[in-house]
């Protein structure tokens, strides 16, 4: 009996744990279900947002857009010339502003002119080819569009207006076909090098300010001026000034601190004033052809920081001279002048010049 009993208790302990297994499997299916669940349920409300949206419009009678959500892409469509957008303190008046996000921009064949401020800000642009037929860039068209490191100017492109790629990422360009570079239109970028052509008639003030990672410029034979602050704050390392440049504007290549030489040919008839002024010059050469010297024109602004040694003035023509031209000098800098001109250019150099009387003048015969 005892032993029945103990079987039997057995018997229905082992089916009481069948049970109780069941119920078990029969929670944890539960449990994973509603896991499951509580994942799947933030993708399935997130699945609509990531469906593509296309967003079209037109603008101006002549210009017609879309927008691609998914591509992150902007495509334009203008025939002729798009009209500008700086309007209402420089809101867009065309592609809603949320845009902006916009990683492409295609611009079709048939666009003549890139209206003024049409993609400012488009912070996300890395790279723009600028269809053929495109004859001029706008003012401030790309500004701020901080991320655009690349950029294809096709052959019919003449004209670069003001600030048009200001504080870009663009590293390189080609100047080729162009004619006019507006003020200021590729400051602070981060140009590596530029070559400036006689075919580029004008160039406005402070075109490559600030581009830090400027080492390079070539200046080409048959340039005829270089404009105010040119290349002022930028990093150029030397610099050679074809005869051909007749003047030299004001800050040209002021605070160039990492400038080392620079080369004037004969030709060169004015330095403006500021030209050369707080750069890394230990000597510098003035050709004979020089009429004008500028107030401040190789000027450090104190004598710690002046690196200027040696100056050779060859020029007998000097006719106008401002104050301060080498301003706060080293205790071992050297003046050579003509002989002839000793006396004059000594009395101008010492007094109006302000020229400290350490330095050193002496007279040579060219």
């Amino acid at each position: 009996a005892e032993y029945k009993w103990i079987g039997f208790s057995c018997e229905n302990r082992g089916k009481e744990m069948v049970r109780a297994g069941g119920k078990a499997m029969t929670k944890m299916k539960t449990i994973f279900a509603v896991i499951f669940l509580a994942l799947l349920i933030p993708v399935l409300l997130k699945a609509p947002e990531s469906e593509a949206k296309v967003y079209q419009g037109k603008w101006k009678n002549n210009t017609t857009w879309n927008y691609d959500t998914r591509e992150n892409t902007l495509m334009i469509k203008c025939c002729g010339k798009m009209i500008d957008d700086i309007e209402d303190c420089g809101e867009h008046s065309g592609w809603p502003r949320f845009y902006k996000s916009a990683q492409k921009i295609v611009l079709v064949k048939g666009i003549t002119y890139i209206g003024s401020g049409a993609f400012e800000g488009f912070s996300h642009i890395k790279k723009i080819q600028i269809p053929n037929g495109v004859t001029q860039i706008g003012k401030s068209a790309f500004e701020d569009c901080y991320k655009l490191h690349k950029i294809y100017f096709p052959e019919t492109l003449k004209s670069i207006e003001n600030d048009a790629f200001n504080a870009t990422a663009i590293e390189e360009i080609s100047l080729k076909n162009i004619e006019f570079l507006g003020e200021s239109c590729f400051s602070g970028s981060q140009l590596k090098k530029v070559h400036i052509l006689r075919k580029n008639k004008k160039i406005g003030a402070y075109v490559f300010e600030g581009c830090k990672k400027l080492k390079k410029a070539t200046i080409e034979k048959g340039v005829k001026n270089i404009s105010d602050g040119m290349f002022c704050m930028s990093g150029l390392k030397n610099i050679t000034i074809p005869g051909s440049v007749a003047k030299i504007g004001e800050d040209a290549f002021s605070y160039c601190q990492n400038l080392k030489k620079a080369t004037l040919h004969e030709g060169v008839k004015k330095i403006s004033k500021d030209a050369f002024s707080n750069t890394a010059l230990e000597e510098i050469t003035i050709p004979s052809t020089v009429t004008q010297l500028g107030k401040n024109a190789f000027r450090w602004e104190s004598t710690e920081k002046s690196s200027l040694k040696k100056v050779v003035i060859r020029s007998q023509n000097i006719k106008k001279w401002g104050t301060m031209v080498f301003g706060a000098t080293r205790d071992d800098l050297v003046i050579y002048v003509p002989q002839s001109k000793k006396a004059e250019y000594e009395k101008i150099l010492r007094s109006t010049n302000g020229l400290d009387f350490h330095a050193k003048i002496v007279g040579k015969k060219w």
